[in-house]
C-alpha cells in the first residue's frame, strides 16, 4: 500500500521486517523521549501488510489477531489486504465469498476498537489490463488510541504508475480548544420573545442599493435578527460525558446505516435491503461492543467514589412501583379499589312507572295465563278476551 504519512515530530524508529513470524507483514515502531502528537504516548506502531489468499477463500495468509492486536499505544494498521466488504464499498454487489472471506477481519477490527479510515466506496485500485473493476482492497485502521489524532485520509495525488494509488494520512495532535456553545433552540422562550420578534424593526435599505451593497444589508439584517433570537435561547456545550462510549468510528457506521436504508426505500430491491441489512447489523453490533468494552475499562478503573455508580450501572433503573392502597393486598382488592374510585356507585334509579317487555324472560304458558285470566270478572271489558287494562 503506498500511502505517505504526515508526522510533525522527529523521534528514534524500529523496522520490524518479521512481525510474528509472518513474511508479509512489516512493523515500524516509533518511540520518543517526549510524549508525542501532545499525549501522554512515547510510542507509536504502524504494521503494513500484504494479504493474499490461499487454497481455502476463508484463509488469507496474515490472519486477523496479527493485523488487530490489543495495544496500549496509538497503532496504525494498513496495507493491501486483498478483502472486500460492504464497509469499505457498500453500493458494490459482492458475492458470499467475498462477504465470508472479508468478514472475520472486519468483525476483529470491531471487537478491538479500530476504525476504518478509507471513506466508503472511495476506490483505490485500478486495474491497468483484464476486466477486474475497480475495487477498495486498500485498507487503514486506526485503534482507538490513534483515532483521535487522524486529520485526515485522502487520495488526492497523482498516480505513481501503478494500479494502486497513493494515499495521504495525516497525524496531528487533537485540538485543546473546546467546541462553541450551540443555541438549544427546542428551549427558547417564545412567550417572552415572541412580542420583542414583532416588534423587530428591519435596517432601513438604500433606494437604489448596488449588488455588494444589498448583501450588507441583508447580511446586517440577519445577524441582528439571530442574535435576538439567541439572546432569549439557552446554549450548552458539547460534552464527551454525554456518551462516553461513543467513537468517531460509530458515527461513519450510522451514517452509512442511514444512508443504506434511505438507497433501499428510495430502489426497494433485494440487493439494496441486503445491504441496509448488513450496515444495520453491523452498526448495531459496534455499539454493543463499544458500551461492553468501556463498561469493561469502567469496571477496572473502578474507585471507591465510583462504586455506588457501578452498582446503579449494574442493576439499571428500578422499575416503577405499584403503589400501596390500604385494605387492599390482593389484585382484586386493588382492582375494585380502583373502579370504586374512578367509577363510584351511584343511586338506584326509582322504578319506571310503566312496565317494558323483558327480552330476556321465558314466555308466559297458558297454564299461567289462564291462572291470571281466572281472577279477572267475565264483565271487565266487552270484548272477547274479557282482560282488564291492569292485567
Amino acid at each position: 500500500m503506498a500511502a505517505y504519512i504526515h508526522m510533525s515530530f522527529l523521534s528514534n524508529y524500529t523496522v520490524l521486517p518479521r512481525f510474528r513470524g509472518v513474511d508479509d507483514v512489516l512493523a515500524l515502531d516509533i518511540s520518543s523521549n517526549e510524549p508525542l502528537f501532545g499525549t501522554a504516548f512515547h510510542s507509536f506502531r504502524i504494521i503494513n501488510a500484504y494479504s493474499t489468499n490461499t487454497a481455502d477463500h476463508r484463509v488469507h495468509s496474515v490472519s486477523p489477531e496479527v493485523l488487530f492486536p490489543d495495544l496500549g499505544f496509538p497503532l496504525l494498521v494498513l496495507g493491501d489486504l486483498n478483502i472486500d466488504n460492504l464497509l469499505s464499498d457498500p453500493l458494490r454487489h459482492f458475492s458470499h465469498r467475498e462477504i465470508s472471506s472479508s468478514t472475520p477481519y472486519f468483525e476483529k477490527a470491531a471487537e478491538s476498537g479500530f476504525a476504518l479510515l478509507n471513506p466508503p466506496g472511495e476506490f483505490t485500485r485500478f486495474p491497468l489490463v483484464g476486466k477486474a473493476r475497480p475495487s477498495v482492497i486498500d485498507l487503514a485502521f486506526a485503534n482507538p488510541h490513534l483515532l483521535p489524532l487522524v486529520k485526515s485520509w485522502e487520495a488526492s495525488l497523482p498516480s505513481t504508475g501503478s494500479d494502486h494509488i497513493p494515499i495521504t494520512i495525516t497525524l496531528a495532535a487533537p485540538s485543546l480548544n473546546q467546541e462553541p456553545p450551540r443555541p438549544r433552540w427546542a428551549d427558547t422562550n417564545w412567550e417572552t420573545l415572541d412580542p420583542i420578534v414583532k416588534g423587530f424593526k428591519v435596517p432601513a435599505a438604500l433606494s437604489c442599493p448596488t449588488p455588494p451593497q444589498l448583501d450588507e444589508w441583508m447580511s446586517e439584517s440577519l445577524n441582528r435578527l439571530v442574535a435576538l433570537l439567541k439572546e432569549h435561547t439557552p446554549v450548552s456545550r458539547p460534552s464527551h460525558h454525554s456518551k462516553p462510549w461513543w467513537t468517531p468510528h460509530l458515527s461513519v457506521l450510522r451514517r452509512e446505516y442511514h444512508k443504506a436504508t434511505r438507497a433501499a426505500r428510495k430502489h426497494d430491491t433485494s440487493h439494496m435491503r441486503e445491504v441496509a441489512g448488513t450496515s444495520k447489523a453491523g452498526y448495531f453490533k459496534a455499539i454493543k461492543t463499544a458500551k461492553t468494552k468501556y463498561w469493561s475499562s469502567f469496571l477496572l478503573a473502578a474507585t471507591p467514589q465510583s462504586l455506588w455508580t457501578a452498582k446503579r450501572f449494574a442493576y439499571g433503573r428500578a422499575q416503577p412501583g405499584f403503589p400501596s392502597l390500604p385494605g387492599a393486598e390482593t389484585p382484586l382488592q386493588m382492582n375494585n379499589v380502583f373502579l370504586d374510585h374512578i367509577f363510584p356507585p351511584k343511586e338506584p334509579f326509582s322504578p319506571p312507572s310503566r312496565l317494558r317487555p323483558n327480552k330476556s324472560a321465558p314466555p308466559l304458558t297458558t297454564d299461567e295465563i289462564g291462572a291470571a285470566l281466572s281472577k279477572c270478572s267475565p264483565t271487565s271489558a266487552p270484548v272477547p278476551d274479557r282482560i282488564l287494562y291492569s292485567t
